[in-house]
């Protein structure tokens, strides 16, 4: 079974090399025999990829450890759903994963435009073959998942008897990957990241071929979103998961990895806006290629960070072996492949410049189609404010042989301003006119949107006030934090008004027509604009990520108290009571059972009122017992969480060392994952079908 996982692998990588040579022959002599066969090697090769897949699977499940990866990341204890979710928990299976992906994801682009899109889909699938030949020569020659395991003397463990077998357990998933939500993340940021390679292999093969068809647009599109989507959603769910797995309080801390998947999120999200355009106007082709053609290059970027060892990270899959060649080295083999895309990429746009100008110029410097291109730049601006500050470290050690590491003090005064200004554009452009724009036309569409905007300003800054000397010497302290939550408060409620203005006004023409009865005319403009006004709720679910950000970036209090059963101590608004310190068998035997875990049962009081039990743990896993993780416990509502871990413990003294954080409004974040993901869904309703 193995073998065949592994014969499987090289001939998907022969036949991403017979295809790549097929799909250009194709475009060169325009000989559809030649696309065929370049197309056939493409489902041949999803084929192929998602039978290895599942064999590397039926190995994680039946322990078998005969396979390197599956001892280096299963172990007989270890709970059926991590057995599973560890083929992307090391670099091998997380490879195999993402060329799984890109594989099923080109056979379905292939297949849904072979029809309508004939013309281009030479050069579209050369791309795609060329990617997915990258995944399989290093799957085949790299990071072979099926490397058999050899011991200490170099003898195959697959010789073994099954006596000695019977010593052999697993190694086991890293600890702190051994969480529910890592189970869906990754595979939700592996889909995006992938998916980003149709949309930029549609657009290559367009402009190689000069296809001026729109059907191609609305495919790359709807891939587009779809990619955005899910990567979007894909990072906060690592947010959550950092937020509740490492015990310091947070969501977001600008580590290496996450910005490597931040970058093509906000060049997609550049790229969609533009894009837009092109389709409404037929203007901004240049920025459309060079968006799709960042968020690509960006998106095999974050994947070189995370696997080359270059950054650390508690993202990352480790180090290089410096006593391999430097140029058999994985980060090294990663630079080629971006090097060549890269040519490729933007030789074409030189050679097709004249097909990427504008058919037509911009009339006002107020109208829509120049917001659009403001909030696109001003994303971009984001996008290089970040990749300079992720790859200046790597270039810095090069140079000085020391560590330079950018952390929220780079990245925070840079940003956020910035930031501010794409929400402010983002509620403008929601109203702004067609091709001519200027006060007068401004001045009714944004009249209540100001005054909701003016009046939270207003409000914000009272209620601040009213904290006395203490708030005043906290904004002493630290003024442009306040100067950042008051004007994201505003602007959150400017954007709000408009786009609630907008839906109340749609909704309200359909009931006055007749078109539909009250409650039906409230679905009315999802009905007739999906597009839109799904956009419209990623855009409330946006501002939901920016308050939820500014509360508890700029509100969050800590406290940390060593209690006994039966202490109560105050922590901010709430008094915590240790009922009890309780463990599992601490004499059990780690292989024989996944993980031993100790616990604070904890009653938390809000004046007189009991509001929750929380039970926040330390768990020993049988992979690392040496690095217990933090499983926290949570009391969560849509105003603040209050976060408890059990910090440390001593249980000859009966006692616990109990942390807290207060965070404001972190459940906002959240709720801005949910609009985000229910508004792209909604994007991607073909018109009037509903």
């Amino acid at each position: 079974m193995n073998a065949l996982g592994n014969y499987s692998l090289y001939i998907a990588f022969g036949l991403s090399v017979w295809g790549v040579a097929s799909a250009y022959l194709s475009y060169r002599n325009r000989d559809e025999r030649y696309l065929r066969s370049a197309l056939h090697a493409i489902y041949g090769i999803c084929g192929l990829v998602v039978l290895a897949i599942i064999l590397l699977w039926a190995a994680l499940l039946r322990n078998d450890f005969t396979l390197k990866y599956v001892w280096e990341y299963s172990r007989t204890t270890q709970p059926a759903i991590y057995k599973i979710t560890a083929l992307w928990g090391g670099m091998d299976g997380s490879l195999l994963f993402w060329c799984g992906l890109l594989a099923i994801f080109s056979a379905l682009a292939i297949t849904f435009n072979r029809k309508n899109n004939m013309r281009h889909l030479p050069f579209t699938s050369m791309i795609l073959l060329m990617t997915l030949g990258f995944f399989l020569f290093l799957l085949s020659f790299k990071t072979n998942p099926f490397e058999p395991l050899r011991d200490s003397a170099g003898i195959l463990v697959s010789t073994y008897t099954p006596q000695m077998m019977q010593g052999v357990q697993g190694n086991g998933l890293n600890p702190l990957l051994q969480n529910f939500y890592m189970a869906i993340h990754p595979p939700m940021l592996y889909t995006g990241l992938v998916g980003f390679a149709i949309p930029f292999a549609f657009i290559l093969g367009a402009l190689a071929h000069r296809e001026r068809n729109t059907f191609w647009m609305r495919s790359a599109r709807n891939w587009a979103v779809f990619a955005w989507m899910t990567l979007g959603v894909g990072i906060l769910l690592g947010g959550y998961w950092a937020y509740i797995e490492l015990g310091w309080g947070g969501y977001w801390a600008w580590d290496p990895v996450e910005n490597a998947s931040f970058l093509p999120w906000v060049m997609g999200t550049a790229f969609l806006h533009t894009f837009l355009m092109q389709e409404k106007r037929g203007i901004y082709r240049f920025w459309n290629v060079f968006f799709i053609v960042m968020a690509f290059l960006l998106s095999i970027y974050g994947t070189y960070l995370t696997r080359s060892g270059i950054l650390q990270s508690v993202h990352a899959f480790g180090q290089e072996d410096p006593s391999i060649p430097w140029y058999f080295q994985l980060g090294n083999i990663f630079l080629l492949f971006m090097a060549i895309m890269a040519i490729v990429s933007f030789g074409l746009i030189l050679r097709r410049r004249a097909l990427l100008k504008s058919g037509q110029e911009l009339e006002s410097a107020g109208s829509r189609e120049s917001m659009f291109l403001y909030g696109s730049l001003l994303l971009g601006l984001i996008g290089f404010v970040v990749l300079f500050g992720l790859s200046s470290p790597i270039f810095y050690r090069m140079v000085t042989h020391h560590e330079l590491n950018r952390g929220p003090e780079y990245y925070n005064p840079r940003i956020l301003p910035i930031a501010l200004m794409v929400l402010l554009v983002m509620g403008i452009a929601s109203v702004s006119p067609w091709k001519k724009g200027g006060w007068a036309s401004y001045r009714k569409q944004l009249a209540i949107p100001f005054v909701a905007g003016l009046s939270a300003l207003v409000a914000s800054i009272f209620a601040f006030l009213r904290g006395g000397q203490a708030s005043l010497a906290d904004f002493h302290s630290r003024p442009l934090t306040y100067i950042y939550l008051f004007a994201c408060v505003s602007f959150s409620f400017f954007v709000s008004a408009i786009i609630l203005e907008e839906y109340f006004r749609t909704a309200r023409q359909a009931h006055r027509m007749g078109r539909a009865g009250k409650l039906s005319c409230l679905l009315s403009p999802f009905r007739e604009n999906p597009r839109r006004y799904g956009g419209y709720v990623v855009h409330l679910g946006i501002v939901c990520v920016f308050l939820g950000v500014a509360f508890s970036a700029t509100f969050q209090r800590e406290y940390q108290e060593s209690m006994k059963p039966g202490d109560a101590v105050r922590f901010g608004p709430y008094v915590v009571r240790m009922a009890d310190l309780e463990h599992d068998d601490l004499n059990a035997d780690l292989q024989k059972v996944n993980d031993v875990r100790i616990w604070a049962d904890l009653q938390v009081f809000r004046g007189n009122k009991l509001v929750a039990l929380l039970r926040p743990m330390r768990v020993f896993y049988s992979a690392n017992p040496q690095q217990p993780t933090y499983e926290v416990a949570i009391h969560s509502t849509l105003m603040r969480d209050f976060y408890t871990l059990l910090a440390g413990f001593d249980l000859n003294s009966n006692s616990a060392t109990i942390g807290a954080f207060v965070n404001p409004m972190v459940a906002w974040l959240w709720l801005g994952g949910v609009l985000l993901l229910v508004g792209g869904l909604t994007a991607l309703i073909p018109m009037r079908k509903w």
